[in-house]
């Protein structure tokens, strides 16, 4: 009988101490368990509006400079690449691309992620050193006479504004 009750406590201190503990200890989140937010870059390759401007980006050797940092990016999409009548990527990716970064850079604040509801009218300066105009028109802004149609476009290093144009100047 004495062997029988041993047991039995065994067991009970196993199931009421070791069991629970060994399941709190094994669902601990690791960090390679956690999903991490997409790069402007990641957002730009996965989204099929934007395949005209992954083929500059990728021309011009920026896949890892909007990886990093804090940006805003005006980006332009594939309907506004054809209101420039930029049907294809050809037309810029036969272009040195030095010129293609120029293009993806007058379209980028860097150091500063603005978000829509943090915009102000005024002037800010892109990564290449030019300025751009932001109006507001009723409840819409504008970059440089280039309406924001899909703002705050979340991504790890920074905001994506969609915009209906090219940021000429």
């Amino acid at each position: 009988m004495k062997k029988n009750r041993f047991v039995r406590r065994c067991l009970a201190f196993f199931l009421v101490a070791v069991l629970p503990s060994g399941i709190i200890i094994s669902c601990k989140e690791k960090n390679e368990d956690i999903v991490k937010r997409k790069t402007i870059t990641e957002v730009i390759i996965e989204n099929e509006r934007f395949s005209i401007l992954e083929d500059i980006m990728i021309h011009a050797g920026m896949n890892d400079a909007l990886r990093t940092g804090e940006l805003t990016f005006f980006a332009p999409d594939n309907s506004a690449f054809g209101r420039a009548n930029i049907f294809s990527s050809s037309v810029i990716t036969s272009l040195p691309a030095d010129s293609a970064r120029k293009l993806i850079n007058s379209h980028i604040i860097g150091k500063e992620r603005i978000d829509y509801s943090s915009l102000k009218e005024g002037k800010k300066k892109t990564i290449r050193g030019n300025e751009v105009s932001l109006t507001k028109t009723d409840s819409v802004f504008a970059v440089n006479r280039a309406d924001i149609i899909l703002p705050d476009i979340s991504a790890a290093n920074g905001v994506i504004h969609i915009i209906d144009s090219l940021i000429v100047r």
